[in-house]
Parts: structure tokens; sequence; C-alpha cells
């Protein structure tokens, strides 16, 4: 399913793709989720899983503390990211996997010689621990951008803006891979393209429904897996 409302106009092959990670290259979101409640249940900050999928996919670390904060009435402790960070890292370590065909869309864009980077509201820690665990470290080096790196994370298009300057390419030249309203919308006020996608193992039962709403938020296109993005990608080269 490939769901497009582009002109042709902007079906010119990009200068540069960024790419979400988590839900996007990384399968992790189910365990990023889960391991968020339980820290934050921890705290005395109640919200179940389907709340925090609604409220904090493509959150940053910094809204996850806001939100225990809010719920609680109190400031939260600052190790916070360490503790959900090293629930995190157990799991990763035995259960990440990456999205299915991810790494066949980083050879396609390789051999296309279009340029690619990460832009995530993860910690660049997080980020780096889980692409070591995919194998997939080499293949970003440096090129990887972390909402820590900008005085605001996504919705905001500071960390979008940012990745396109730090890789030398122009705004209107990017096309954005998201699976989360937050980043549809940083991406549009980044006047970026913006695609958006369903193929992570946390959209499984909603995809449907769930692509309706990143279309609403202004994602330009909809792909279900990697095969059709390489689909979507290799029309426009």
């Amino acid at each position: 399913m490939v769901n497009d409302k582009t002109g042709a106009a902007e079906q010119a092959a990009p200068s540069l793709v960024i790419f979400d990670f988590d839900g996007v290259l990384a399968d992790s979101e189910r365990i990023a989720l889960e391991e968020l409640v339980a820290e934050m249940a921890v705290r005395g900050a109640v919200a179940d899983y389907d709340t925090a999928r609604a409220l904090f996919l493509g959150a940053s670390t910094r809204d996850h503390m806001a939100f225990v904060s809010e719920q609680t009435g109190k400031p939260c402790g600052e190790d916070f990211p360490d503790a959900w960070h090293e629930r995190l890292f157990v799991r990763f370590a035995k259960e990440l996997k990456s999205v299915a065909g991810a790494k066949s869309t980083l050879d396609q864009l390789n051999d296309a010689n279009i340029p690619y980077c990460i832009a995530s509201g993860g910690a660049p820690h997080r980020i780096a621990f889980a692409l070591e665990c995919l194998g997939f470290a080499n293949l970003f080096s440096d090129n990887v951008f972390s909402a820590e790196m900008v005085a605001r994370g996504k919705p905001a298009p500071d960390l979008f803006l940012y990745a396109a300057q730090q890789m030398n390419v122009r705004p209107q030249n990017c096309i954005v891979i998201e699976d989360a309203v937050a980043g549809v919308k940083a991406a549009n006020a980044a006047q970026m393209r913006c695609i958006g996608f369903l193929g992570g193992e946390h959209l499984t039962h909603n995809a449907t429904e769930y692509g309706e709403k990143l279309k609403q938020f202004g994602a330009n296109q909809l792909v279900s897996s990697h095969q059709e993005l390489q689909a979507l990608l290799k029309a426009m080269a």
C-alpha cells in the first residue's frame, strides 16, 4: 500500500533521506514504550501502553520527564533517563531487531549515492547502543542526530533543520521517513517532504487508522513496509 498525495513536481530524488529511528529502522517502539510505562509507574505516574503510544511516540526524554512531573506534582528525578535506559538496554541486547527490510533500504541508498542520516528524539547513547545491537553502527558513522542536540525536539522543526545543516543539504531537498505524528509535524514545519512509515511492530493492529492520522498532520505519502519505501525511492531516482 502506497498512499500518495504528492504532486509530480515534488517527486524528484532527494539529496538527503532523514530517518526517524525507533519504529522506522529499529523495531524498538514496543519495548521502549513498555519499559517507559514501567519506569513511570515506579515514580507514581500512571499511563497504560496505548496512552503512552499516543502521547510519547516520537517524543523526547524531556517530554517523558515533564509528564511524570505533571502526574505526580513534583519534579521528576534526574536519574529517570538512566533508569529507563538501563531497562531498555537489557531488553535491547536480547530482543532488538531491525524493522524488516531496513538494511535493504540503506543498501539501495548507498548504491544510488543518496546520503542518509538519523534524526531521533532518543538520547545519543541510546541510539548508539541500539545501532550496535542491530549491526548498523558502521552504516551511519557520525550521521546521527538527537533531540538533545537542539533547543526543541519534535514537533518543532529544529532537529530536522539541524540534521540538514550538518549534512549540507537544503531542507526542501530532504525527505523525512517518520512513524510519529510529532515527527510528521516537525517535517512539515521544516518544509521537508515526509513519508509516513507504518511498518513497525507497534502499528500492526491499527496501521490504516494511524496512517490516516499521519496524513491528517501532513504526511505526503504512506508506506506500509520497507519494500514499499524502496519502490517509492526508486521511482524518484
